[in-house]
């Protein structure tokens, strides 16, 4: 079993050697990485709808130019709003520069640079383009969604989209200023954050807020819950949840809001995703995370993971990929990386009845990468639907058949077939 382990870690480094000459890119030559937020508030303008556009990126990501005494980087934000004809309605452009003092600061991932913008647009559906390019090497990025604005003003008791933040000021009159942290990337480093909300109240009457809220994870299950009573403070009163870190695991988690005021009642959520540093974006699961190494680990290594505590898990996940770092002097492990792209990969286009990284062409595409070359037949007369994937440099060649006719190929090599029946694979 040791050699084959061997063999497999072998033939999984090899593709990584090579993947930029068939046409892909590794994550560390491609795309730049970075995350983004848009929340939903109330505008100050009449007939209007805010929608606050955050944007971050890891130091990493940044070409950093050497000057006398520092380092600098130049990056520049594009945003562009369309309505659901495809029509630009608004857009803006803007530029940030990043300045560090120490060489090493310039390829960490443990700092981030942050941007924001905001844009008053009238309560309806738009598609949103977000873009980024370096200004030094030239690289691009963009990433595209669908926001619906609400319309707070209509309406006699509403609450704003949530804002996730690591910092919120608080006076005597209430919140002061906040510190925004992007939702689909927040850091576990340090223990406090924060769920800021505004809710818009147009009943006038002596009684306080009731806002009641449930912190749920992946499995549907409710890991925290909480209510307390926010005094009116006028139209907009801005009220906030404090969350201890420290509570939740790597992963995603939807939080819940009601708020209640005059026999009146509002909802809404947002989806977080509580991430370690160094853990690749695609990872929000730290025990499917963990399950997905049967292709990479032995029995023994995953065993270790998934029988550590709470807190101590993501150390051994850790651990574990750093014995595989390829790289070990630089922030990022590329292996891994890689690794998690490939599932997510394989879920996006070989799933069917099953996750797609469970899929034997899922299997075959997380060890080897993508194959040299594909010969297809769906519609051959006399035979069922087969690929035929080819792999030149390892002189190998796999036929995955369709042998239900519901889109779910199977391998018909048969040396893999005993691989998992020593338990290996599966």
């Amino acid at each position: 079993m040791k050699k084959t382990i061997t063999l497999l870690l072998l033939w999984l480094v090899i593709p990584l050697a090579t993947f930029g000459q068939s046409g892909n890119l590794t994550p560390h030559e491609g795309i730049p990485e970075y995350c983004f937020d848009v929340v939903n508030v109330n505008s100050d303008k009449a007939g209007m709808s805010r929608l606050n556009v955050y944007f971050e990126i890891p130091y990493d990501e940044l070409q950093f130019i050497k000057l006398e005494n520092r380092y600098q980087a130049k990056y520049e934000v594009s945003v562009v709003v369309y309505d659901k004809d495809g029509d630009q309605i608004d857009g803006k452009i803007w530029q940030e520069e990043v300045e560090v003092i120490n060489y090493d600061e310039t390829n960490t991932r443990k700092k981030f640079s942050f941007s924001h913008n905001s844009f008053h647009l009238k309560p309806k559906e738009y598609r949103i383009s977000i873009g980024f390019m370096d200004l030094d090497s030239k690289k691009t990025a963009t990433r595209k969604g669908i926001v619906k604005l609400k319309d707070f003003q209509d309406e006699k008791l509403s609450v704003s989209e949530i804002t996730m933040a690591d910092n919120v000021e608080v006076d005597s009159l209430g919140v002061k200023s906040i510190h925004p942290q992007v939702a689909e990337f927040i850091k576990a480093a340090g223990t406090e954050l924060y769920c800021y909300f505004e809710i818009y109240s147009n009943i006038q009457k002596e009684e306080d807020i009731i806002v009641s809220y449930k912190i749920i994870n992946t499995r549907k299950e409710t890991i925290h819950e909480g209510r307390h009573r926010r005094e009116r403070t006028d139209y907009r009163t801005m009220d906030y949840i404090k969350l201890h870190k420290q509570k939740l695991s790597h992963g995603k988690y939807t939080i819940e809001l009601e708020v209640k005021h005059g026999g009146k009642k509002d909802k809404t959520q947002k989806e977080f995703v509580v991430r370690w540093t160094g853990v690749p974006s695609t990872v929000v699961d730290l025990d499917l995370a963990t399950r997905q190494l049967m292709y990479i680990g032995s029995k023994d290594e995953i065993d270790k993971i998934k029988k550590a505590g709470k807190a101590e898990k993501i150390v051994a996940f850790e651990s574990f990929w750093k014995k595989k770092d390829p790289t070990p002097g630089t922030a990022r492990n590329e292996l891994m990386e890689e690794y998690y792209r490939r599932i997510e990969y394989s879920n996006a286009n070989f799933g069917s009845y099953r996750e797609g990284w469970k899929t034997d062409m899922g299997m075959v595409y997380i060890i080897l990468g993508p194959p040299n070359d594909i010969e297809r037949h769906p519609f051959e007369r006399d035979y069922k639907p087969y690929e035929i994937w080819y792999y030149y440099q390892l002189n190998r060649q796999f036929i995955f058949i369709d042998e239900t006719g519901y889109g779910e190929y199977r391998l018909r090599n048969p040396f893999w077939r005993e691989w998992q029946q020593d338990g290996i694979l599966f």
